[in-house]
């Protein structure tokens, strides 16, 4: 019992912290392995912003304000937008291959000929400046190169960025949450140590067990009897595969989702006259178990280089299946 305590006692500490990073206007670094929900949290973050009514421009000015060069010229305004929270998300996906351009912004080729190139009329925001008053969600954030990483001190340290070329600073009032996996993690990049001190970091884990496999029952809508069966089989296994050292990088929950899904499917598709459904009081719901996770984790299992299987993971998933007890 002392155990499960102290599960439930982490997971109120990392709410309370992300609550507190939140409530204090700070950036937030989620942390944790793949698939322990770190962008689904950013999701919901955002759904949980207030609406927002904007005057429609390309700089999210407010009604009336006019302080980017597109209100005050009277370009840029099409009629005041209404934003709900989940609007308000505007999202980065880390990766080596982006340029300045994305997150900053670039010359509108038709405006430069109205304006000219170095009228700040003929800038278009790219995603950092229009995460103005809204959420930037910034995933993976240690992929990107650290030229852009770069990009983001000025923002997280005085809330603007400034446009070389037009002598232009725009102030964006945003916060920024980002993710990162783990350190340890094969190829993964490294975040600057500039940039990491400008986030409050919360590390997460994998649900506990029980929460795994409450996410599984209602992402499917099953549940009871041999449903309830499978999917606790399915969650067992992937922390079993988890806690062992010789796995690099165990099954996420999108794994174990996966493995019940496709057991849910092979159920349905076992050849017996007729569909076999868990919960519906089917005896073979073990087999079905097998057979999703089977599939599932060949290609999702990471084993240790020195591994005698390091090059055929879907075998230690077959030999690891054949032991388990069922």
């Amino acid at each position: 019992m002392s155990g499960l305590r102290g599960e439930l006692a982490e997971l109120v500490a990392a709410k309370l912290e992300i609550l507190a990073v939140l409530a204090a206007g700070r950036n937030l670094l989620l942390e944790g392995p793949v698939g322990s929900g770190k962008t689904l949290l950013g999701e919901s973050i955002a759904a949980a912003l207030p609406p927002i009514r904007l005057a429609g421009c390309h700089f999210n000015c407010l009604p009336g304000e006019a302080a980017c060069p597109q209100c005050r010229a009277g370009l840029g305004a099409s009629g005041e937008l209404e934003l709900s929270g989940p609007e308000r998300f505007v999202r980065v996906q880390g990766s080596p291959d982006l340029f300045p351009e994305d997150l900053v912004g670039d010359v509108d080729p038709a405006a430069a000929l109205a304006h000219g190139a170095l009228d700040p009329r003929a800038f278009r925001p790219g995603r950092l400046l229009r995460a103005h008053r809204k959420l930037c969600f910034v995933d993976e954030i240690n992929r990107l190169s650290e030229r852009l990483q770069n990009l983001f001190l000025e923002l997280l340290a005085e809330g603007a960025l400034t446009i070389g070329g037009y002598e232009a600073r725009f102030p964006v009032d945003t916060v920024v949450v980002a993710t990162m996996n783990p350190d340890e993690y094969v190829g993964v990049g490294r975040l600057s140590e500039a940039l990491r001190d400008r986030f409050e970091r919360v590390r997460l884990d994998y649900p506990t067990p029980a929460d795994e496999v409450t996410i599984l029952l209602s992402r499917t809508g099953v549940d009871g009897g041999d449903a309830q069966r499978l999917a606790e089989t399915v969650v067992g296994f992937a922390n079993q595969l988890r806690a062992e050292p010789e796995v690099e990088a165990g099954p996420s929950v999108r794994a174990t989702l996966a493995s019940f899904e496709l057991a849910l499917a092979w159920s349905r598709l076992n050849p017996g006259g007729h569909p076999r459904i868990p919960g519906d009081g089917v005896t073979d719901w073990r087999q079905a178990a097998v057979a999703g996770m089977r599939v599932a984790l060949r290609g999702r299992l990471s084993l240790r280089p020195t591994h005698r299987l390091a090059s055929r993971p879907e075998q230690y998933v077959d030999d690891a299946l054949a032991a388990l007890a069922l």
